[in-house]
């Protein structure tokens, strides 16, 4: 399902993307990139289908790389693994709280490298073919998870697959609290090393992007979340 894409490594080590490549196979196709400008060029070209960062850079940040990326019109919905040596749980945090969908600690291993990234490319397709759309209406939001899209209130915002997915399953069950536990079950594989502080970092960059309707994610201290099913 996922083969023929497109892998943009974005990392100072310049065997960061030859390693890649021989960990993802021949039918993933992987390049490297060594500053967040190259990235964004790349990006701008329109051939990549995810992006493994890494957080150290020679010109950027990679969490400012992140944001950047975020919040372009053309790559926000990119699938995007950090993979870094800066691998404790603040850094783990801060990279779920800028948008990216699963982290990976280095030196990892390679098997588990490409597992990660094929499972994320599935998601991602599995979102964008709409599996969702139906299941995902209710307490004033729509979810086109073709466009991964969401409209509150006549107000469209764009999530991460992450985040789509995240959203669409306290949607289903608007009303009653889903447990962290349930909601990293429910994500289907997707950032298979994420934790309950990452579903509260994906749920903090959700309710921002929410603006004036954040309030119909509801935080049930020591359980979970709600969707407040009143809103209309």
């Amino acid at each position: 399902m996922a083969d023929g894409k497109h892998i943009l490594v974005v990392d100072s080590d310049p065997d960061a993307g030859p390693r890649a490549a021989e960990s993802l196979g021949p039918h993933l196709h992987a390049s490297g990139v060594a500053t967040a400008a190259e990235a964004l060029s790349a990006l701008a070209a329109g051939n990549v289908d995810l992006v493994v960062l890494e957080l150290r850079l020679r010109d950027l940040s990679g969490l400012g790389l992140l944001r950047l990326i975020r919040e372009d019109a053309r790559s926000g919905r990119m699938p995007i693994i950090v993979v870094s040596e800066q691998a404790s749980e603040i850094d783990r945090v801060l990279a779920f709280e800028g948008g990216a969908d699963d982290f990976l600690a280095k030196p990892y291993y390679p098997p588990e490298f490409a597992v990660r990234v094929r499972t994320l490319l599935r998601a991602f397709e599995s979102a964008s073919a709409g599996a969702e759309r139906d299941a995902a209406r209710g307490a004033g939001i729509c979810i086109d998870a073709g466009a991964g899209r969401v409209e509150v209130q006549g107000r469209r915002i764009a999530l991460t697959p992450t985040e789509l997915q995240l959203l669409a399953a306290l949607v289903a069950e608007r009303g009653r609290v889903v447990r962290r536990r349930d909601l990293l079950r429910r994500l289907r594989g997707l950032g298979a090393g994420q934790s309950d502080r990452a579903i509260d970092a994906h749920v903090k960059s959700i309710r921002r992007k929410l603006g004036p309707a954040r309030a119909i994610l509801e935080t049930v201290r020591g359980v979970g979340y709600r969707v407040n099913d009143g809103l209309r």
